[in-house]
């Protein structure tokens, strides 16, 4: 029979969840995009309107969000102040000055999405008749700008800084005291030994996992801000930008928090290396350190893409449990790495060779389950935010993503290398050379990481619909063109059995009906007076399944329906 490590069983349990995590209702948006506004794009008005109002596809957050209304000369005409409509998140508008003249005028706008990316736009329109017409420049303008290298880099060095404070605290605690019990050495050598005198590098390794994360925390509000608020990085450390982001931001919030923790961890760490207290009260304290960080990976996950999912309890777990197992299997391969070469110096030689092969070996099985998690919820990942398999090579997301998996894939190799290794009593050169490989490209998987969280996901790409379906002695065809959120064009034929188009229809009556509860149900009525298809351009309000039902109603009062099924993609 085959025998299994406690942590490859745990892998094998991952493994096996992972069909519920794909089973579990999920969705992502990408970036907060407009889907309606008032006046829309490109529209020419009669009058001038008392305000301009812009709806986007989820609830934003209320910091840093402007609305600036300019006319032909750049002159403001708007009031100064957006805001959010209280009774629908998603949408905010400001008000006009009265008396607003004929001429072309753009809206410029800036938003928070609810992932804390911020989103830019323009939209053109005209009040009155001109020669002149607004030029088509929203599609072009709107989007989340470039990200910020410095932000990019915070976030690389916070996974840094997290990986070897994580995997300092795992080692000592789960690898650590299994590979100094070895059973040539005296019970009293054990007793007394300390994990620095194993490794005499571990405290410094565990110090500076914690410098760097603490470090990246503290300046990743101020970088953060200043790319929310769209003003110079030095403006983000002024007391109103810190402020605003402070009390209206969830990253500001969610900051807050993590500085609270990084205090905290401070006080166990110190207790955990404490010798004068006993060994039952060190492994408290560090089983305390090793919770508070946790909590820290946790709370990372709360502000990101996570967080904006259609359902973000899965997507949030799924990201902790995805930055926690990368975390113990980089953290751990930087200790080995660092302290290895060194480890057991007071000790003879053999038993230093059997110290570094028992921590290769212990460290197998822990792998294992790391490996498990990292796919796990990699995959889930992966058809979260990537809806539409074209995506992987169509969005600079996508192409990360894939570059990312190429990354882990090595890492793999690397890591089946060490496992055999770590039965090769000769093979310690051999090995150390793959851990300080494998060290490397887990740092090139952790950049990646950092650019993907800020690069919008994008949305499943808009297929057009087109079906027909029998209803009795006639056939119904629907035709929903770009079959995307925003504005689509509807379009019903009826015909007979022989493929006429039935005369005299009276009314058309179009009910979609979401697959999800939260969603309203919408019905469009066609204008029939005009020959077939009978056409209507109206709003679709989110991506996602939707039940169409068709009734149609003849000259003769013969009610004719039909079902479809419609699958509405994200893109804009």
């Amino acid at each position: 029979m085959l025998y299994l490590s406690r942590p490859a069983r745990v892998a094998c349990l991952l493994l096996l969840c992972l069909p519920l995590l794909i089973l579990f209702p999920h969705s992502s948006w990408a970036h907060a995009f407009v889907i309606e506004s008032s006046p829309t794009e490109n529209q020419v008005l009669d009058k001038s309107p008392s305000q301009v109002t812009i709806t986007f596809n989820e609830d934003l957050q209320s910091a840093f969000m402007s609305i600036k209304v300019t006319d032909e000369t750049g002159k403001r005409v708007d009031t100064g102040k957006a805001q959010l409509d209280p009774n629908h998140k998603a949408t905010m508008e400001i008000q006009l000055i009265p008396g607003v003249k004929n001429g072309i005028y753009s809206v410029n706008w800036r938003a928070l999405s609810a992932d804390g990316h911020p989103v830019n736009g323009v939209i053109p329109f005209q009040v009155g008749s001109s020669s002149n017409s607004p030029t088509n420049q929203a599609a072009a303008s709107e989007g989340s700008g470039t990200s910020r290298i410095d932000l990019i880099a915070v976030r690389w060095f916070l996974y840094i800084g997290l990986s070897l404070l994580f995997g300092a605290i795992c080692f000592r605690l789960f690898i650590l005291p299994s590979i100094s019990q070895d059973k040539n050495r005296s019970e009293q050598h054990k007793q007394n030994q300390r994990p620095f005198e194993i490794l005499p590098r571990w405290t410094k390794l565990l110090w500076s996992g914690y410098g760097i994360t603490s470090a990246a925390i503290l300046i990743s509000l101020p970088l953060q801000a200043s790319w929310d608020a769209g003003v110079p990085i030095r403006e983000g450390f002024s007391l109103p930008i810190l402020g605003e982001a402070l009390q209206f931001t969830g990253a500001g919030q969610i900051w807050f928090i993590q500085m609270i923790l990084v205090l905290l961890l401070s006080v166990t760490l110190i207790y955990a290396l404490d010798y004068s207290i006993s060994n039952r009260q060190r492994r408290l304290w560090g089983y305390s350190s090793a919770l508070l960080t946790l909590c820290l990976m946790l709370s990372k996950a709360f502000v990101g893409h996570p967080a904006a999912a259609t359902h973000p309890a899965p997507a949030i777990a799924a990201d902790f449990v995805h930055l926690a197992a990368a975390a113990f299997w980089i953290g751990s391969l930087a200790v080995m790495v660092v302290c290895l070469p060194v480890a057991g110096a007071e000790l003879p030689v053999s038993e230093r060779a059997t110290l570094r092969q028992a921590a290769l070996r212990r460290f197998a099985g822990w792998g294992i389950a790391m490996v498990a998690a990292l796919l796990a919820t990699g995959i889930y990942g992966a058809v979260l935010y990537i809806p539409a398999p074209s995506m992987l090579l169509n969005t600079s997301y996508g192409l990360v993503l894939l570059g990312k998996a190429a990354l882990l894939l090595v890492m793999l190799a690397f890591a089946a290398s060490q496992f055999r290794s770590a039965r090769q009593a000769a093979a310690s050169k051999r090995a150390a050379g793959g851990l300080r490989a494998e060290v490397s490209v887990g740092l090139l998987v952790m950049l990646l990481t950092a650019v993907l969280t800020h690069l919008s996901p994008g949305q499943a790409p808009a297929v057009p619909f087109e079906e027909t379906r029998t209803a009795g002695e006639y056939n119904v065809t629907l035709a929903v063109s770009p079959n995307a959120v925003g504005s689509n064009e509807f379009k019903v034929s009826v015909q007979d059995s022989k493929g006429a188009a039935v005369s005299g229809i009276q009314q058309v009556t179009l009910t979609l009906t979401p697959a999800d509860p939260d969603q309203d149900q919408q019905e469009f009525v066609l204008p029939v007076k005009q020959q077939q298809p009978f056409r209507s351009q109206e709003l679709m309000t989110s991506e996602g399944t939707w039940a169409v039902k068709v009734h149609a109603l003849t000259a003769s009062l013969d009610a004719v329906d039909a079902e479809f099924t419609l699958h509405v993609g994200g893109k804009k």
